[in-house]
């Protein structure tokens, strides 16, 4: 599973669906959507998101990494046509819609998609991800937005709902349709429920056999084929399953499961910019203590997948058992090419403190890139294969350290403060075209 998701805090809000159409103004000229933040001086090409897992803030800024807008969207503030405020638990998709608007994804026990128009900060909508729960608690846990065309996108629904008689709406374990047209529920899904397996929960006399669901997590498009990362661990998270992505027809909305031997908790893809056939997979191991090495060493890796008509088939595999003296470096796994990605090695507090490596996938090879001075504070960096720059948000520093390209590797050419006065470290940023 993500490693932000074990930290998130449930700061669960009372929410309505909410759509809108055009008309209204940002203040500096007609624009569609409704009022809702301040107007950019111009169009960003990052965010990042800043967070103490309780509260969040979303910097905007421009192709030179200068801040447009410290904090465009925040939790202290409410904006006007919004029906929530930011939790502690917000991403943006894997990729954005690249037709003038940014998603944003709040995730366990907030539930809702939200979608402005850049710059002019107007709401184009916002939408839950389920319908009425009751009094079940069922959160949907939304995870990416995969845009589609202009009628159509899919929602991972990463829980599922422990009562079996519940309304598709509030089932979960799926992906989940959205019109962004007006940011309305489909009603459409896809379920997923037929890639979730049996693992086995502790050990010695005290073994037995659990569900493992399937948790659909990042997902990319690749023509009409969606890959979607699984984590497939139980409902108790005491157990997890062999690794698998599910590849979604969406011609026929078929669906199936393409195992990771070896492999766990495989819910992190990521496109490779300048290889659209090409898909990441990261999967993170699973442990039992959480955190046993020995455990995550065996079932972690790095695999690249290729998406043909003919079917979804492994490329390369970089497994971290195969190389005993390489650093366990599987979270927040960034593409660089067809061949590269970067990955944090996390730190345990003690012995050690979070690095990121560039990874060869072919030959294994590493290559420290950045070392912080803490551990779990090195988190998703974005790579823009435009001006060949990588940045990484490092949290023990409160920036974002800026590298270069350089003969095969990366220079450190600098860092960004993000926000220094609202208290808050950036952890993730994101190219947004």
């Amino acid at each position: 599973m993500e490693r932000d998701l074990k930290y998130t805090l449930l700061s669960a809000l009372l929410l309505a669906a909410f759509g809108c159409g055009e008309g209204g103004s940002a203040g500096t000229g007609s624009a569609p959507g409704s009022p809702a933040l301040d107007p950019l001086s111009s169009t960003p090409r990052y965010a990042v998101v800043s967070t103490d897992f309780s509260s969040s803030s979303i910097a905007m800024l421009d192709p030179d990494f200068a801040a447009i807008d410290q904090s465009w969207l925040n939790s202290g503030t409410t904006y006007p046509g919004l029906v929530a405020t930011l939790s502690g638990d917000v991403v943006l998709p894997n990729r954005q819609a690249g037709d003038g608007t940014v998603v944003v994804i709040d995730r366990f026990f907030t539930d809702v998609v939200t979608r402005f128009f850049v710059p002019s900060g107007n709401l184009h909508g916002q939408v839950r991800t389920h319908g009425d729960i009751g009094d079940s608690g069922f959160s949907s846990n939304p995870q990416d937005f995969v845009f589609v065309d202009e009628e159509s996108a899919w929602v991972p629904r990463y829980e599922s709902n422990l009562n079996p008689s519940a309304n598709p709406d509030i089932q979960g374990n799926d992906l989940f349709e959205i019109n962004p047209a007006d940011m309305s529920a489909t009603g459409a899904r896809i379920d997923l429920s037929s890639l979730n397996s049996t693992a086995t929960a502790g050990s010695g006399d005290d073994a037995v056999e659990v569900e493992v669901i399937a948790r659909p997590s990042r997902g990319v498009l690749v023509g009409s084929t969606i890959v979607v990362g699984l984590d497939r661990v139980s409902a108790s998270f005491n157990a997890a399953g062999p690794g698998m992505v599910a590849v979604v027809d969406l011609d026929d909305e078929s669906v199936e499961g393409l195992e990771l031997p070896g492999l766990k908790s495989c819910g992190h893809t990521v496109p490779v910019a300048g290889a659209p056939t090409k898909v990441v997979v990261a999967c993170v191991g699973f442990a039992q203590p959480f955190g046993d090495e020995p455990q995550v060493r065996a079932s972690s890796g790095i695999v690249l997948l290729d998406v043909a008509e003919t079917g979804v088939r492994i490329e390369e595999v970089w497994r971290v058992s195969e190389h005993p003296t390489s650093e366990i470096a599987v979270n927040s796994v960034v593409a660089i090419d067809a061949q590269r990605v970067v990955g944090v090695a996390s730190g345990d507090f003690a012995a050690s403190n979070d690095s990121l490596y560039l990874i060869d996938l072919a030959t294994g090879a590493q290559e420290l890139v950045h070392e912080s001075t803490s551990s779990f504070v090195i988190g998703l960096s974005a790579f823009d294969p435009r001006s060949e720059m990588l940045y990484v948000p490092d949290a023990s520093q409160n920036a974002v350290v800026e590298f270069a390209a350089d003969e095969g590797g990366f220079v450190e050419l600098g860092s960004t403060t993000i926000a220094p006065g609202i208290g808050l470290a950036p952890t993730k940023v994101y190219l947004l075209d």
